[in-house]
């Protein structure tokens, strides 16, 4: 029991340690970027497809799924996975929303340049 009180302060120090202020100043633009490039993809596809696939409760009629690929088919309630049912998208607002995530996705990405030029390694 002794030890335990011993060892958690000890591995708390050390991994305090193993995070270097360049490390600190990446990681939240790291994962704002990450998200954001998620984001993107999405935003493309449904571009891309001319709809948006919401997830679906009801297991009666008619319904889409995705197949392993990710291409979208028609499907009934029999199948198992997800189950999804196209909305029309405004393709004017999804455009515009695509070019805010990329000058966002820009932004982030001269904050992570700026990291490496604040602390160099």
């Amino acid at each position: 029991m002794r030890a335990i009180h011993l060892v958690v302060p000890a591995l708390a120090v050390l991994a305090a340690c193993a995070t270097t202020p360049r490390q600190s100043c990446e990681a939240t633009y790291r994962n704002q970027l990450a998200t954001v490039r998620s984001e993107i993809r999405d935003t493309e596809q449904v571009l891309q497809r001319g709809f948006r696939l919401v997830p679906t409760l009801s297991t009666f009629g008619p319904h889409y799924c995705l197949s392993p690929g990710g291409h979208v088919r028609p499907c009934f309630g029999n199948e198992e996975g997800p189950m999804f049912d196209k909305r029309p998208i405004n393709r004017r607002a999804e455009t515009a929303k695509l070019t805010a995530l990329r000058q966002e996705e820009t932004r982030l990405t001269a904050g992570l340049a700026q990291c490496a030029v604040q602390y160099p390694e």
